[in-house]
């Protein structure tokens, strides 16, 4: 018997009508707003519901606990705190609360009990009342919610097995069907179908877009293509591209089938020095090659300017499987194994967390677009980015350089304006590489979180460069994980457009493919629409949204160069003049001009022309282009350009160990929760070992207090540095986990300052143990002892910094 009369007895004498209100069904599949305070989406169903339940809140959140009511619904987990304000049903409906956890996140339930945990799936039975429950997620949470004493034992239970049964793992029929949960009902489809388009960003859906974006950059002799409009060309290309102004469509047609898929040589970005950055797939081999395609292929590599360096990515950057098996790793170290409750040891995670090569392969990005942006800094020439298939690591790299080069990409309407460019539009195969469908396993791999991990290197070092926030960086990579958005749900921008209008497709012998509306386009499609991820008003409230950017000035971008003129400050790292039509290859660092980089002019093959009309490569501006890549690795960013704050300077990052940190905000959110669980003490007190980290902090500032009175003058000058140095290098390998703040970086917002107290102060005396707690009570997640591990890893608030000789830290 699962409730029982004592338990009964207890609710009715401390709130009247408390049992008829938890027990009563009659609100369940109610939709609007429910009578305990949830604002039900249009056709959303309440499957069960528990009261009396408290959330812990993650550092970032404040810390302690929060009371009120768990519901499961059959599109998510939500949560009602009892001091929330009453619901606005005329508002527009927003897919999650700020506690709330969609069931498509969900990766892990885990159910705590008095002396035991338990992995809870949708055809398992559980032998005990949990007194917790744990929710593991896919974006690398870790939520936890406390059932009271005074929870009725049926709730925990139904609710427990309403999440285990309701959420599935992600495989072929589920998508569809939490699809339809969400977005699938009447009144959400007219709802979606009225919103429109940001207007402030650039989708880069129509000539006009691209127009705008040339006109941005000022970028001339170039023009917009509409040659592809049918993807008849290559169909993981847009419809439109931007080629040279000298390639007419009828002599471009041609080039595409020199190059793997089609995907021929096209423009990206213009720096505002007059170079150029371009983006194409490997040549195709043995191809014959007119001397009117030689004509066509080199106008489209050179576009124009008098040199071409190619840089392969093929040989430096990490592939697909190599960020997958990172990843894969690095989520194994932050969350721990959860079916065998197994942890890393604190005297080797950093050693694992440098096995995983996660950090590694941010740093080959970061370094493989600090080369770009070099070489771009110098002017007068393209940089051509050439990968296999030019729908993975190009992406990144062209992204970073833009980040790097361009303020207006550190803004929320550029970026996502790149990502739309350089993502959604180039064919980045999201929906394959997110395998949200679970049936391409082989081709999962999560290239754009390194991406979003490579940005937030960057910001970390210059936040003041920024608009954007690490709060908007973390919003992104958690939307990814959820499969709503038509952003992330295809590979292409055709594949998009055959989704979104339901288009099929016919051949005939004359007209060859073409696009098929339906027989009854009054139908509504089986599919419900999908919104783009950049409507961020429907994913979070009006409070989290404000937490997206920094509400201080940018400065103006530079003027557009027009016909690459050079601006009246001149490069003194530009390189020597060379022949015109020089071609090289950047590769590992280093410049050379190989006979093979061009398949027409290396004269290998039968019937290929082998006479080009340009010149041979010259020698010449090997040592210049060199001494671009030199100076910028062997000198601090500060060194590198006279003025730092130019606009047209780039961000370039410091790539030593211990400038290379771990996203924290991210990947450690959940590790607090991940290694134990207790009963809460009172809401107005901290976690115990929060406490404590609080009080030897205190002490710390009182000794170094004492100290600075009898201290030299010299002394005096290194304690006025910052307090919080990096403290947790790895000796061993040089790997830091954080990396250590400048002096020059503003403070990321929503950290309490070092010596901010907590909210109850901590007493003088030792906290007496709670009246009335049964010690049996007391329940560690991975069933480790109370004092089984005096090594047991913790992760304090971030206003604590724990010295270096009091063991191993995950805080800087």
């Amino acid at each position: 018997m699962l409730t029982g009369s004592k338990t009964t007895f207890k609710v009715r004498q401390i709130v009247p009508d408390m049992k008829e209100r938890m027990l009563s069904h009659g609100g369940l599949h109610t939709r609007g707003r429910d009578m305990f305070g949830l604002r039900c989406l249009p056709g959303e169903c309440v499957l069960q519901r528990a009261v009396l339940v408290r959330k812990k809140l993650s550092a970032r959140e404040g810390g302690g606990w929060l009371a009120g009511t768990l519901f499961c619904t059959h599109f998510r987990v939500a949560f009602v705190p009892q001091d929330s304000q009453k619901p606005d049903d005329n508002a527009d409906p927003v897919l999650l609360g700020d506690h709330d956890v969609a069931l498509a996140s969900i990766e892990k339930v885990v159910a705590v009990g008095p002396s035991r945990t338990k992995l809870v799936t949708p055809n398992s039975s559980l032998k005990f009342t949990p007194e917790e429950l744990v929710l593991y997620c896919r974006d690398l949470r870790v939520i936890c919610f406390l059932f009271d004493r005074l929870t009725p034992e049926t709730q925990a239970v139904e609710i427990t097995y309403s999440i285990a049964k309701t959420y599935q793992p992600l495989k072929p029929g589920t998508i569809l069907s939490f699809q339809n949960a969400a977005l699938g009902s009447v009144e959400m489809k007219q709802f979606l179908s009225n919103r429109r388009h940001d207007a402030q960003m650039n989708w880069f859906e129509s000539m006009n877009d691209w127009e705008r974006e040339l006109e941005r950059t000022g970028a001339t002799g170039w023009r917009v293509s509409a040659v592809n409009d049918r993807f008849e060309m290559a169909t993981s290309l847009p419809r439109f591209n931007v080629v040279p102004q000298k390639v007419l469509d009828t002599e471009l047609k041609k080039t595409f089938a020199h190059f793997n898929e089609g995907r021929i040589p096209r423009w990206c970005w213009r720096h505002p020095r007059g170079s150029d950055l371009l983006r194409t797939a490997s040549f195709q081999n043995n191809i014959y090659h007119e001397k009117d395609d030689i004509r066509n292929l080199e106008a489209l590599l050179f576009g124009g300017q008098q040199q071409c360096v190619v840089v392969e990515l093929a040989e430096e950057m990490p592939t697909p499987a190599d960020i997958q098996l990172a990843h894969t790793r690095l989520r194994a170290l932050c969350l721990g194994d959860i079916s065998a409750s197994v942890s890393v040891p604190d005297d080797k995670w950093l050693s694992t967390l440098e096995a995983s090569r996660w950090l590694d392969h941010a740093r080959c990005c970061l370094k493989k677009a600090a080369e770009v942006s070099c070489l771009l800094r110098g002017g007068h020439m393209t940089v051509i980015l050439q990968e296999q298939e030019d729908r993975d690591m190009n992406c990144v790299v062209s992204s970073l350089v833009q980040v790097m080069c361009d303020p207006y990409c550190r803004t929320v309407p550029g970026f996502q304006g790149l990502v739309q460019k350089e993502w959604v539009m180039a064919g980045h195969r999201f929906l394959s590489r997110a395998n949200y469908h679970r049936d391409s396993d082989k081709e999962e791999a999560p290239v754009f979180l390194l991406f979003l991990d490579c940005v937030w290197q960057l910001w970390a070092q210059y936040p003041s460069r920024f608009q954007l926030t690490g709060d908007y960086l973390l919003a992104l990579h958690d939307s990814f994980h959820l499969p709503l958005f038509s952003t992330f749900l295809s590979n292409c921008q055709r594949e998009r457009s055959r989704r979104s209008q339901r288009l099929s497709q016919s051949y005939t012998p004359v007209n060859g493919w073409r696009e098929v509306l339906p027989q009854d386009p009054s139908q509504d499609p089986v599919d419900p629409p999908l919104p783009p991820v950049w409507d961020w008003a429907l994913q979070y409230s009006c409070q989290r949204r404000a937490r997206f950017t920094y509400p201080v000035a940018q400065s103006s971008a530079p003027q557009p160069v027009l016909n690459g003129n050079l601006n009246t400050n001149p490069n003194t790292h530009k390189p020597s003049d060379g022949t015109l039509g020089s071609v090289f290859l950047l590769s590992r660092g280093s410049f050379s001009s190989p006979s093979h980089l061009l398949p027409w002019r290396n004269g290998g093959g039968s019937g290929s022309y082998r006479k080009s009309h340009r010149r041979a490569p010259s020698s010449e501006s090997l040592p210049g282009l060199e001494r671009l890549i030199k100076t910028w690795s062997q000198s601090e960013p500060s060194k590198v350009s006279p003025n730092p704050q130019d606009p047209q300077e780039p961000l370039l990052p410091l790539l030593l160990g211990p400038c290379i940190g771990v996203w924290r905000d991210c990947y450690l959110r959940g590790a607090l929760q991940a290694q134990a669980f207790c009963h809460p003490t009172p809401t107005s007190m901290y976690h115990p070992v929060d406490q404590l980290a609080w009080e030897v902090q205190q002490l710390r500032d009182k000794l170094a207090l004492a100290s600075s009175r009898h201290a030299a003058p010299t002394t005096k000058k290194q304690e006025s540095r910052r307090p919080d140095t990096n403290l947790n290098q790895n000796t061993n390998n040089g790997t830091f986990l954080f990396s250590a703040p400048r002096p020059s970086f503003v403070t990321p917002r929503g950290l309490p300052p070092t010596s901010a107290p907590p909210r109850a102060p901590p007493p003088t005396a030792p906290l007496p143990r709670l009246a009335n707690r049964d010690p049996s009570k007391r329940t560690f997640l991975f069933s480790h002892p109370p004092d089984s591990r005096q090594d047991q890893r913790y992760t304090p608030m971030p206003s604590t910094r724990l010295s270096k000789n009091s063991g191993p830290s995950l805080g800087s």
